[in-house]
């Protein structure tokens, strides 16, 4: 194992190389950059402020408020502020995502086509850019603007988190060609950034998804609970956790297992979640601790401590996208079991931080976590080890200094 890799990668047309063990093991071509090659702004060139787009932020919990915290305590002497377009309801409490610099909130234009306005409003004023969701319509609104011009393209970044592979996303892309020569597209996983790469962009960061681990988390902690973090829903496997909770009330265990289920599952996620919800529940497991509210920040952290996180998910879904909860539960020091064939599939195996499922059923989950109790030292240990290295790999300053580099490096 190698717990030292660290940076990300850039894929450029024409000139390509591979150049570490992250690469080869996919076969895929990459240039790696690590901050000696992205060192952020040039001496005498103004910081300058970001603006991060993301109409689906409404809250101080969840993984888009996580990105922004993330960035803000570590954007010092790259970004003077980040602003945040937002839902309105986020207003009030953007100012608590502050770190090493400030966050403040900007208003959504109003009317129709708010994002791609407040995106064309965000660059004409000469900001650095962050679409943090984006998708190909992203970068074709961008494109077809005629107010703006290629370097106020270069300050674009746009961060894509799953495959752009419709048909309607390879039209979309096809018709942005100076979007895909100018800006900067940031791919949180490798099988993004190769898709991206293959649809011509000119510039594509594989970037380690920003991240930080609370202060004082304790690693290698005596096992306290098993733990499925995040809303439960079917493609993160809950249907699996259900099953599994009914084998343990079969066998008179009395592993305490908590898992966050709500009324509200029927409304946001429909009648198959709120199905197998009931389900969970009428297994009558002594052991259950079914939460119906989200944590806050802190005690979202803290239950990890101790913690075997359940991760079973679904394959297709998750093949290539970044598991926020998988690692969070990494970065605070918590064994995972996961699903084969899934980005958190291959952190865990790199670390041996816990156990791969190779088939998604309540058997295998009850033996996989029979195999990680039995040898919790060990996972625990493993599980720490990656905490530290990922700490390092998923550093929010690396991928600051990227986005302002590119802005600054390609304009004129």
């Amino acid at each position: 194992m190698n717990h030292g890799r660290r940076g990300c990668c850039v894929l450029r047309r024409g000139n390509l190389q591979v150049c570490d063990e992250w690469s080869r093991d996919r076969h895929c071509i990459l240039q790696r950059v690590t901050t000696a090659v992205a060192p952020g702004i040039p001496s005498g060139i103004p910081t300058g402020i970001l603006r991060v787009i993301e109409p689906m932020l409404r809250g101080p919990s969840g993984h888009y408020a996580e990105f922004v915290r993330a960035l803000a305590s570590r954007a010092d002497g790259i970004f003077t502020r980040i602003e945040v377009v937002a839902d309105p309801r986020a207003r009030d409490f953007l100012p608590t995502l502050s770190g090493a610099v400030p966050v403040t909130a900007v208003a959504m234009p109003r009317g129709a086509a708010a994002e791609l306005r407040a995106i064309h409003g965000s660059l004409r004023e000469g900001h650095h850019t962050l679409v943090l969701t984006a998708t190909a319509m992203h970068a074709l609104g961008a494109d077809c603007a005629a107010l703006l011009d290629g370097d106020m393209l270069a300050r674009l970044s746009l961060c894509v988190h799953w495959p752009l592979q419709t048909r309607g996303a390879r039209l979309a892309l096809h018709l942005a060609p100076r979007a895909r020569e100018r800006s900067l597209f940031l791919a949180t996983t490798r099988g993004v950034g190769e898709q991206l790469h293959a649809a011509n962009i000119d510039h594509v960061g594989v970037i380690h998804y920003p991240a930080t681990r609370a202060q004082g988390a304790l690693l290698r902690a005596p096992f306290r609970h098993l733990l499925m973090a995040g809303a439960a829903r079917i493609n993160k496997g809950l249907d699996v956790v259900a099953g599994f909770a009914e084998l343990l009330a079969q066998r008179n265990a009395d592993l305490p297992l908590i898992v966050q289920v709500s009324p509200k599952h029927v409304d946001h996620h429909g009648s198959r979640e709120g199905a197998v919800v009931a389900r969970l529940l009428a297994a009558h497991y002594r052991g259950l601790v079914a939460d119906a509210k989200s944590p806050d920040r802190e005690e979202y952290a803290a239950r990890y401590c101790g913690a075997l996180v359940l991760a079973p998910y679904e394959r297709e879904k998750f093949a290539d996208g970044v598991s926020g909860i998988v690692l969070d539960a990494l970065l605070h020091g918590a064994p995972v079991i996961t699903s084969a064939g899934t980005w958190a599939a291959e952190v865990v195996e790199r670390f041996d931080a816990g156990v791969v499922l190779r088939e998604r059923t309540a058997e295998h989950l009850a033996a996989a976590s029979e195999k990680v109790l039995a040898k919790w030292a060990l996972y625990a240990d493993n599980a720490a080890r990656a905490s530290d290295a990922l700490a390092l790999e998923h550093d929010p300053r690396t991928v600051a200094k990227l986005i302002a580099s590119h802005s600054t490096s390609h304009t004129a």
